[in-house]
């Protein structure tokens, strides 16, 4: 994925108690919206990804360690200048992950991973504090392992453990307690499913996405068939959330189906992906109930086609937000509503299109070409981001990209609250570099 622009400040976001003002909020969430960039298909250094190295074994015990270093710089034009920030930026991020992992018995393992990460902007963030990593939301949780070891003006370092769980193997079940990750759903581009957590589409830091704090119950009755429970802390009791999804694989498709209470809703969902032949075609939707508001709400759905061949691959996707607003005149309210606070949703509108093609033009498969764009059918606005990767070898990998968008762009009255006239026409433009070494 790409990188870009936000650190989340306010402390809703952070899963703290608060409530910031409109305003603060629209600054803070405006840029962490609406692009997913086709690194999700030639991720840089993959082969290196989860390498891990045994520093101790003694019989049936043993303790690895792996992770990575990234440093992401990058400029940034809006293409205007907003009251409370700068039309052009720079900014560099930085993240150290170390990924321990013990196991005992080969029943029991542990795992933690600790990060150590770094932000710095040349001047004023246009919307917030701005850099390219520890963008997305952080999920609700009762105990905060994070640590700010420097915040001052344009610059914050700070620590946390992004890992802290034990899953026990049993032969009916593998059982997970503590801080994981946890994935739901089969879209690329518009996910409806995964509502454990997500990535922002800015995120530098995408080998592992945000961990929560539950328990996973895995268990494979009959062959071919898996049934996932999830129980997840979010912070405070009243947004407990839990859930049930079965997976059965067929012979030419895989189909889900699941339900569970997410936040303040209960939510149905199910997707089915056939697979013919280089081609896979895949449907997913979700239908919620609001528990407050006693009513049902309209569903959100995905409709995609993935195209595999050798060196090439291709997605194409279509997508129904039902949460979003029903015109750019409801933006703003959408960036002050609890599914952005909570990173259930990271799109503004309803009606999107979004493609990627991914080419490795050389044998060895060393240089990734990708070109991701998404589309509001609505505004209209899009949003294109070319990224050139090579691998080095040695575990190291640059990249190259830039975020180019179309669309017309916001009006900053006097008093009130900014007015945005697309969505991805806020973005304005980026031209970033990233370095990825693996260990």
């Amino acid at each position: 994925m790409s990188a870009a622009v936000v650190i989340h400040t306010d402390r809703a976001r952070q899963g703290q108690p608060g409530t910031p003002g409109p305003r603060r909020r629209f600054r803070s969430t405006l840029v962490a919206l609406g692009l997913v960039v086709a690194a999700l298909f030639f991720p840089p250094c993959a082969r290196h990804a989860h390498a891990q190295f045994p520093i101790l074994e003694h019989g049936a015990t043993k303790l690895e360690l792996g992770g990575y270093v990234r440093s992401l710089t990058g400029v940034q034009d809006l293409g205007y200048t907003p009251p409370l920030g700068e039309r052009r930026s720079g900014f560099n991020g930085e993240v150290i992950r170390l990924e321990w992992r013990l196991t005992v018995n080969k029943h029991v393992v542990f795992n933690v991973h600790d990060r150590l990460q770094a932000q710095v902007m040349s001047g004023d963030a246009p919307f917030g504090e701005a850099a390219g990593i520890g963008v997305s939301v952080v999920p609700g949780r009762a105990v905060d392992l994070s640590t700010n070891l420097l915040t001052a003006d344009r610059l914050r370092v700070w620590h946390d453990l992004d890992r802290l769980a034990v899953t026990v193997y049993t032969g009916v079940a593998d059982v997970t307690v503590g801080r994981q990750a946890v994935t739901w759903g089969t879209s690329s581009l518009f996910p409806v499913a995964d509502l454990w957590t997500q990535f922002s589409p800015f995120e530098l830091d995408t080998e592992e996405k945000p961990g929560m704090d539950g328990v996973r119950v895995l268990m494979y009755p009959a062959a071919g068939v898996e049934l996932d429970a999830v129980m997840a802390d979010r912070g405070v009791a009243k947004d407990l959330s839990a859930g049930l999804r079965a997976t059965v694989g067929l012979p030419t498709a895989d189909v889900y189906a699941g339900f569970g209470k997410f936040w303040n809703e209960l939510i149905g969902m199910g997707g089915v992906s056939f697979l013919l032949d280089q081609t896979k075609l895949r449907f997913e939707g979700a239908l919620p109930y609001d528990m407050d508001a006693h009513g049902m709400e309209r569903p959100r759905v995905t409709l995609g086609v993935d195209w595999l061949s050798g060196k090439v691959q291709l997605t194409g996707e279509l997508h129904y937000n039902g949460a979003g607003a029903r015109n750019a005149s409801g933006y703003v309210v959408q960036l002050q509503g609890p599914r952005f606070a909570r990173g259930e949703s990271y799109f503004l509108d309803r009606y999107y299109a979004g493609g990627v093609v991914a080419w490795q033009p050389d044998a060895g498969g060393r240089m990734n070409l990708v070109l991701s764009g998404l589309v509001n059918l609505s505004d209209p606005s899009a949003a294109l981001t070319p990224l050139v990767s090579y691998d080095f070898g040695q575990s190291t990998s640059v990249s190259i990209g830039a975020l180019q968008t179309f669309g017309r762009t916001p009006l900053f009255p006097a008093f009130g609250l900014p007015e945005l006239r697309s969505e991805y026409g806020t973005y304005g433009n980026m031209w970033f570099t990233r370095i990825s070494v693996f260990f």
